[in-house]
């Protein structure tokens, strides 16, 4: 039989460990997401992959799906007026653009990206293609 302190201290052990375990799993650490602890330098970590690529759009808003033009709306009304304007030349709002309307210039658009550029996150792309088409005036959106 061991002796009583090494039992203790092979359960103090035990004990920490699962403490440690059942925290990371609390903090959600992963492989990609290492826990740091507060106070130590920070370790780059590389960029996920999208979930969404600009291609992948691309791909199914080409095949008319139903939940790629969803996508296109939810990020339109999660950007429009703050990242970019649907207004004229005079700052006028417009009426709202068609889903059919959206889909097409989205399709058109991405189809002129170089392949790296289909390799980005898809939401990026088309607040850029909706950021050029219609730009924020320098005093702000209208209401």
């Amino acid at each position: 039989m061991a002796p009583v302190p090494t039992i203790c201290r092979t359960i103090a052990a035990l004990v920490l460990m699962l403490a440690a375990n059942a925290a990371s799993a609390a903090l959600g650490q992963d492989d990609e997401h290492p826990f740091v602890m507060p106070g130590t330098p920070a370790k780059s970590v590389p960029a996920p992959t999208p979930w969404f690529t600009g291609a992948q759009l691309m791909r199914q808003l080409e095949r008319h799906d139903a939940g790629a033009a969803a996508y296109l709306k939810g990020v339109y009304d999660a950007t429009e007026s703050g990242l970019w304007c649907y207004t004229d030349r005079r700052h006028v709002k417009l009426r709202k653009q068609s889903p059919e309307a959206m889909r097409a210039d989205a399709v058109s658009y991405l189809r002129r990206q170089p392949a790296a550029k289909l390799d980005g996150r898809a939401a990026v792309l088309i607040v850029q293609m909706w950021q050029a088409r219609w730009p924020c005036p320098p005093d702000g959106c209208c209401t």
